[in-house]
């Protein structure tokens, strides 16, 4: 009985350290900040920051109420929005946001969820209003360089941030976004045609592009022919005068002896039809050796 006695006192006790813990002290873990107020009002010294353990006076004296650091997602419902040029589009937001500034955050806002019930219609305006300053063609076209979607984000995360540091709700805004993007019935056919006369414009600019590359090849090519053709003429020319200059030496010591001239070419063309160590028989009877070779040779002798 006694030991079941000691058993029991150490659970009570137990079970009012745990409950004197809770009255006195609280945790903030690394994830956390921690704002105190007393008599719910925030004091110099009430954002706690650094992770461990705190004392306060118990309730009602004093309150704790712990926010998490982490960045927290905002996903907005479908929207339609007007574009520059007067079309519609259906869009859905997105916006990744944290809380900067716990005191102004507890002052304004008090929870996440009050937060994000005034953080949804401020996303929307300020997306909305980027939205209308830009065409059709800048949210939905088939050349990327010509969507402007990553700017349109830029621009609405720029604005919301603005806005909401004039406001002073102690939150920061980490990236604005649009997750999805839907054209309406009535729009999509205009969409396509649009897209289709787009797509046209872009062929019929290559093929003059290539038709004007192409003509502009095929003159250089002649241009090329037409000065290769007129250097190889005159390198022909020049190479014929020289050559008809060494022959006019040749024939002007040729004209001096005939016969010795037609046998030393006959000398050449046995040559050139005899090669290899050719045996060549003739009939005497029928062609003598100075029918051959000239018979003017011996006569000159």
């Amino acid at each position: 009985m006694e030991v079941k006695h000691r058993f029991t006192v150490f659970i009570g006790l137990l079970v009012v350290a745990v409950l004197v813990t809770y009255m006195f002290a609280f945790q903030v873990r690394y994830d956390q900040v921690a704002v105190l107020t007393t008599f719910d009002r925030v004091g110099t010294d009430a954002v706690k920051h650094e992770p461990g353990l705190y004392f306060k006076l118990p309730w009602p004296i004093q309150k704790v109420q712990q926010y998490d650091t982490r960045v927290r997602l905002l996903d907005h419902r479908l929207e339609q929005v007007s574009t520059q040029d007067g079309k519609s589009v259906v869009i859905r937001t997105y916006m990744a946001w944290r809380i900067d500034d716990p005191t102004a955050f507890f002052v304004n806002l008090q929870s996440p969820q009050g937060a994000q019930a005034k953080l949804a219609p401020l996303l929307s305006e300020e997306v909305s209003g980027t939205v209308g300053r830009y065409r059709m063609d800048q949210l939905v076209n088939t050349d990327r360089d010509q969507v402007m979607l990553a700017r349109i984000e830029q621009e609405a995360l720029a604005r919301l941030d603005r806005r909401l540091s004039s406001l002073g709700y102690g939150v920061k805004v980490q990236q604005v976004g649009i997750r999805r993007l839907v054209l309406p019935q009535e729009n999509t056919e205009q969409v396509f045609e649009t897209m289709r006369q787009t797509r046209q414009r872009l062929a019929a600019r290559a093929r003059v592009s290539g038709e004007a590359q192409a003509n502009a090849i095929t003159s250089q090519a002649e241009s090329a022919k037409r000065r290769i053709l007129a250097f190889a003429k005159r390198r022909a020319q020049a190479i014929r005068s020289e050559g008809d200059k060494e022959a006019a030496q040749y024939y002007a010591a040729f004209k001096q002896d005939e016969a010795l001239a037609i046998f030393l070419r006959r000398i050449e063309t046995l040559e050139s039809v005899l090669p290899h160590n050719t045996t060549f028989i003739l009939d005497a009877e029928q062609l003598s050796l100075e029918d051959l070779f000239g018979g003017g040779t011996a006569g000159h002798e």
